[in-house]
């Protein structure tokens, strides 16, 4: 083989364009010591650390990559990336617009650029990269569903169904498309809200979750449950699961009680700031019905603080619960409260409101006992208050 630079920066490309990425970091590597300066060896070696999530190594090496090269529009796009990657948007979209600046017109860039004005609040601004990009690649369906979520947070609900079914056509997730369009009413609805949809919501949402809640929400359902749970006066240490537990929220009022307390909930972005408290005995990134078939009698109280809401039917998440108890259990939690003529339905927000008699009923069914079925208000949205119910099952 050529041991010449262009050589060995073409069969670095050619390794990694063939997925075997541990070779093209070798071959990068030895050409980066042979010659620090070659920008394409650094952006690739870039590349590669991002990929194992060493973003700011990555970061590292694309500036000197900008060093050696100012004017290569691609190591700025993947610079943009790598700092999105690191939540700090200003400096992501400075990437971007100096990428755009040298004519990259690629709507990957656009796209990302537009996720990261929208979490500086640059709503406008957001808007129009996102739509930039469905210009530049009309099949970029994930493009048009950024722009249509975005477009139904401003409350533009008929061009947000349109740039959605766009992103349908494109080749987006039909399923998690599907259910923001059944909330609109624009289809009927599922059962259950699609489980990836969930664990993106709070990948993405894990960072500021807890200050949102408390802070701007008023969110009080932890502090429900706690007070459901010292009413039950329970006299010695217990097993414990909190369910969708999320970021821990719970865990304060739980752990004093528990003689063992787990958690489950799809986001691991969430898990990792809730193991961060110290106060589970195990945390369990999964779907909470099958978490808690897998553990037939393992608990004497299940808590599910706001987590309901992302279940439409109920009949699985009560049945699973109701096995995991031992005799004597209980099961408390909360939901969204709506009016009795029907069991369950998707609102806007694409969180399900529940009929309490209907939970009640479906409850007696599975063989509970309702201790409590309290009426509360769950936090405020927009100034409003969120009517809820507080339940308090006993198997």
């Amino acid at each position: 083989m050529n041991d010449a630079a262009p050589d060995r920066y073409t069969r670095s490309l050619d390794l990694y364009h063939r997925g075997e990425l541990a070779a093209a970091a070798a071959c990068c590597a030895d050409l980066i010591a042979a010659d620090p300066r070659h920008a394409g060896a650094l952006q690739l070696m870039g590349v590669l650390r991002a990929r194992d999530g060493a973003y700011e190594t990555a970061i590292e090496l694309f500036d000197r990559a900008i060093e050696a090269d100012p004017a290569m529009a691609s190591v700025h796009n993947n610079r943009g990336h790598a700092l999105l990657a690191l939540y700090r948007h200003g400096a992501a979209v400075a990437s971007y617009d100096r990428a755009l600046a040298l004519q990259l017109e690629n709507a990957d860039a656009l796209n990302n650029r537009g996720t990261a004005l929208q979490a500086l609040m640059r709503v406008d601004e957001a808007l129009a990269s996102f739509e930039r990009a469905g210009r530049v690649d009309p099949g970029f369906a994930a493009a048009h569903q950024n722009h249509g979520e975005l477009l139904l947070e401003l409350g533009e609900r008929d061009a947000a169904i349109a740039a959605l079914q766009r992103a349908r056509a494109a080749g987006g997730d039909v399923e998690q498309i599907g259910f923001t369009l059944a909330s609109l009413g624009v289809e009927p609805p599922a059962d259950a809200a699609p489980a990836h949809f969930v664990r993106e919501l709070f990948d993405g949402y894990a960072q500021r979750f807890d200050r949102h809640l408390t802070d701007r929400l008023g969110y009080r359902a932890p502090q429900l449950v706690a007070d459901a749970l010292a009413a039950l006066g329970l006299d010695a240490p217990v097993d414990i699961v909190d369910l969708g537990c999320g970021t821990g929220l719970c865990a304060p009022h739980l752990r004093p009680l528990a003689r063992r307390l787990d958690g489950v909930d799809l986001s691991a972005n969430m898990l990792e700031r809730a193991h961060r408290l110290e106060l589970y005995d195990t945390l369990d990134c999964g779907e909470l019905v099958a978490y808690l078939r897998a553990r037939p009698n393992a608990y004497d109280i299940a808590v599910a603080a706001d987590v309901l809401i992302y279940f439409g039917d109920l009949t699985e998440v009560l049945a699973a619960v109701h096995a995991s108890l031992r005799d004597g259990g209980c099961f408390v939690f909360t939901i969204e409260a709506g009016d009795d003529d029907t069991p369950f339905r998707l609102g806007p927000t694409r969180r399900y409101v529940h009929a309490p008699s209907r939970v009640e009923a479906l409850a007696g069914a599975q063989g509970y006992r309702v201790l409590r079925h309290d009426a509360e208000v769950l936090r405020t949205e927009s100034r409003v208050d969120v009517a809820g119910r507080l339940f308090v099952l006993m198997r």
